[in-house]
């Protein structure tokens, strides 16, 4: 009976025949945003989509959303625990992927309020799209790098060094942008980055105070 307690239970499978349904749908339904996230190695040109008409329906897509929530808890996690196996893939993922996906909501209808207090904002809701699709792309990368590594019990510091690189490739993809704010955004420079400092460092550092207490 007391060993019973020692053994973890995994989920794996269930995972992967979830996002397999999810990506099924997704070739059917967005075949464009489905090559976009799977094919992440072709470029994809930030002034060819600026120059694209924009649609708030395509722009958004669920399964992107789900794929980034679920990569993004798994890192939390492995970062957290210092462990990464197979046994990762549990009821705990879905929690912290929930948690993520509930922040980033909050934070997205947060951004959009402030999008609207300024001109240009179709310009500033196509910038947000383009950093989607990047975010996707760099989630689906480190989704199968992950499935080639859940086999391996990997040590404490190389779990953490994962993570790091995950958190790290965000923050290089967000930097990246920023050029696009004041190029294509005729707005005063010094309300730019008063935006910026709202839309982006505001709530990670609410966050981080959050996680800390």
């Amino acid at each position: 009976m007391y060993m019973l307690r020692e053994i973890a239970t995994s989920y794996f499978g269930l995972y992967l025949v979830v996002f397999l349904s999810f990506f099924s749908l997704l070739k059917l339904l967005n075949a464009e945003r489905f090559r976009s996230i799977v094919f992440f190695w072709e470029r994809t040109s930030s002034n060819a989509e600026l120059n694209k008409p924009f649609s708030k329906t395509k722009a958004f897509s669920f399964v992107g959303f789900a794929l980034r929530g679920v990569v993004f808890g798994l890192m939390a996690q492995a970062f957290w625990t210092k462990s990464f196996d197979i046994y990762s893939f549990n009821i705990s993922l879905l929690w912290w992927s929930s948690g993520f996906m509930l922040f980033w909501i909050i934070r997205t209808l947060y951004e959009y309020g402030l999008v609207f207090l300024l001109t240009k904002q179709k310009g500033l809701l196509k910038i947000f799209y383009i950093r989607s699709i990047f975010k996707e792309k760099w989630a689906f990368i480190f989704y199968c790098f992950a499935l080639m590594l859940v086999s391996m019990s990997l040590p404490s510091l190389a779990t953490q060094l994962l993570a790091l690189s995950y958190a790290i490739g965000l923050i290089l993809i967000h930097i990246r942008f920023l050029k696009l704010y004041f190029r294509d955004n005729p707005v005063k420079k010094v309300y730019i980055i008063l935006y910026i400092c709202a839309s982006e460092i505001g709530p990670l550092w609410v966050l981080t105070q959050t996680l800390i207490y």
